[in-house]
């Protein structure tokens, strides 16, 4: 099993957003795919019942976490078979994001291009290096249209040596109508630029964790 964080000591800088868009994108690859929820508003969790009927098992296990039981859980979820679990994390504690990136194979800080999102992403790459821990920054929620924040946003980053996922995920229509259905982009426009955004990001996902899809198994972690 691999492990992927979603971190970020930001809120609106859209954790959820990714965890949720790459869970379905490994359920469509066949893979078994669990989402471990530890922030408290559990926006996974609510998003999971969203999408799933009255009466019938949900298709991806969201499951809602305290940070001191994240490491029991993953273990479980590594005997239960599964292939992929993504960590959703709070904005707000720094014990909880570090304890996700030591127990990540890799994690992803998701990033607006704004100054304060810029300042946040520091603390969570310095959490990243001092456990000497992989990680790349993801561009997020962007305008549709390259903005000079943006450009100012990758020209701060290039300054950090540090690795910047080479897809940006923009905030689209897809998107948003979407996750009024407890959907994403991949289900709800499959064809669209939203979802083959997604698929970009999690092929790069894939290469980071050493992790290849089988769509034999169709299956969904316990």
């Amino acid at each position: 099993m691999k492990t992927l964080a979603i971190v970020c000591q930001k809120g609106g800088a859209g954790k959820t957003f990714t965890t949720t868009n790459l869970a379905v994108a490994a359920k469509l690859h066949g893979l078994a795919v669990a989402v471990l929820d530890t922030d408290p508003p559990a926006t996974s969790c609510f998003w999971s019942a969203t999408r799933t009927p009255a009466g019938q098992p949900p298709d991806i296990s969201v499951q809602p976490v305290f940070p001191a039981l994240l490491e029991s859980r993953l273990k479980a979820l590594e005997l239960a078979g599964c292939d992929l679990a993504i960590i959703d994390t709070p904005p707000t504690s720094k014990d909880t994001a570090s304890e996700a990136i030591r127990l990540a194979d890799f994690s992803l800080i998701p990033m607006k291009p704004a100054a304060w999102d810029f300042r946040s992403a520091l603390e969570t790459m310095q959490q990243c290096r001092a456990q000497n821990k992989p990680f790349a920054i993801l561009m997020n929620l962007c305008p549709p249209r390259e903005s000079q924040e943006f450009t100012k946003a990758i020209a701060q980053l290039a300054t950090t040596n540090t690795e910047v996922a080479p897809v940006t995920c923009h905030l689209l229509t897809d998107h948003v109508r979407a996750a009024a259905a407890g959907q994403t982009a991949q289900e709800y426009a499959p064809t669209g630029k939203a979802a083959e955004e997604v698929g970009q990001l999690f092929k790069y996902v894939l290469q980071q964790v050493s992790l290849t899809t089988s769509r034999r198994t169709g299956k969904t972690a316990a």
